[in-house]
């Protein structure tokens, strides 16, 4: 994942059409009045982005450019303020019939279509207990985790697509309860579920999971693209309804969406982004993001995004495992493959800190720290990221110090498996 994001007032893209060369120019969106907006150009197949991301308020992009960019294989997304996908510009999509009519008729197919919804809700449930598990390490969370386990039993007693989607959301909202317990009640996170998604962005955390699952989006979209999958026959989303009109890029998404949560939690937990990053505007109350704490977002979601993970003997980026993951499931389709799964490959959760590490810190003494070679002033520094609801990091060497009681969760801090 390597995306140029434009943002502010005023993005241009155009093409440069001289004799000897057709070079893309941008423009970057003004923040203001009191620094020079960006300017990049690009010669045909030598653009080094995978992708463009548009957040701005105005602007416009060319013909000639739409042309250069669909020649160069360069999908454009465009996010309106609260995240949400607005639209996507992408290459021509080859023309598969036999795929398609092989998903048409999985779609008809009722064992089938449960089969592939099944495993898409089974990565979703397990994707949920790994970030739980993730959080678990520093947060009193295990109630809500047994009972996620527990619901977690529930799809192999489903008959029907039905019954999948009503286990999923029970699931989900024991997961955003969970959630919702770890956050500061500052940032007024109450959870993800709501009767209208309009007020999704009324507050700063749920802002960030609607940009985050927006970017998502746009990476299925363009996987689903390139495979020549159409867009709009899912199998466990329906494909009526205003808010289900690509069902398959929502299909798609839900075994990918723990990347957003992740993001979204370690920006705040890290003081990455804060209060101070989002404001009111309007008489609608949401809120928006300042474009720099945006962009420092979006640095965090690419991170995520080219961590690496093993799967079949090779080490993938997680866009090309949304890319392979959708090109298993047309191999699937038109029977070319028997086996359909969504749960690998599974990712590795970096972990920060632990409670028991906090309250070991927290009952040091002086003189106790002063034989584990900790100074005052390091003693003075942990025990203020002790006391603070924000994770923090400290080198493995000063965990180990800190005595043999805490080695193992010391290891757990430093990387935490996820459960199979």
């Amino acid at each position: 994942m390597h995306p140029l994001h434009l943002s502010g007032y005023g993005v241009k893209i155009k093409v440069q059409n001289l004799r000897s060369r057709s070079d893309l120019d941008v423009t970057d969106g003004r923040d203001g009045f009191d620094k020079r907006p960006e300017s990049y150009s690009f010669r045909p197949r030598r653009i080094p982005y995978d992708s463009i991301i548009i957040d701005g308020h105005s602007g416009y992009i060319s013909l000639q450019a739409f042309h250069w960019l669909s020649r160069n294989k360069v999908p454009v997304f465009i996010l309106s303020f609260d995240g949400s996908l607005i639209s996507s510009i992408l290459p021509p999509m080859p023309v598969k019939a036999d795929l398609r009519a092989a998903q048409f008729e999985a779609c008809k197919d009722t064992q089938k279509k449960f089969r592939i919804a099944y495993e898409i809700v089974r990565a979703k449930i397990q994707r949920s207990r790994d970030v739980l598990k993730w959080l678990g390490v520093r947060y009193d969370i295990e109630k809500h985790c047994r009972r996620v386990d527990k619901e977690a039993l529930a799809p192999s007693r489903a008959r029907t697509v039905d019954d999948l989607r009503i286990v999923e959301g029970r699931v989900a909202q024991h997961y955003w309860l969970a959630i919702q317990s770890t956050v500061p009640e500052t940032f007024c996170f109450q959870s993800r579920i709501v009767k209208s998604h309009q007020y999704n962005a009324g507050d700063p955390f749920n802002l960030c999971l609607n940009y985050a699952y927006g970017v998502i989006e746009g990476y299925v979209r363009r996987a689903v693209n390139i495979v020549g999958l159409e867009p709009a026959v899912g199998f466990l989303h329906e494909f009526t309804g205003s808010q289900t009109k690509e069902s398959l890029v929502y299909d798609l998404q839900e075994p990918f969406r723990w990347l957003g949560d992740v993001t979204t939690i370690e920006a705040f937990e890290t003081g990455t982004l804060d209060m101070k990053d989002f404001y009111f505007t309007g008489d609608d109350y949401r809120y928006h993001i300042e474009i720099e704490a945006k962009r420092r977002f979006l640095e965090l979601l690419k991170n995520r995004f080219n961590s690496s993970v093993k799967y079949g003997g090779k080490t993938w980026k997680w866009d090309t495992a949304i890319l392979n993951k959708t090109q298993e499931l047309a191999l699937f389709l038109l029977d070319k493959s028997k086996r359909v799964d969504f749960i690998e490959p599974r990712p590795t959760l970096q972990g920060i800190d632990t409670q028991e590490l906090r309250r070991r810190i927290l009952s040091l003494s002086q003189s106790e720290a002063r034989g584990l070679g900790i100074g005052r002033s390091t003693l003075h520094y942990l025990r203020e990221k002790s006391r603070s609801r924000r994770s923090f990091r400290i080198y493995r060497k000063l965990r180990d110090r800190l005595g043999d009681e805490n080695r193992a969760s010391a290891e757990l801090s430093g990387r935490v498996r996820c459960s199979r």
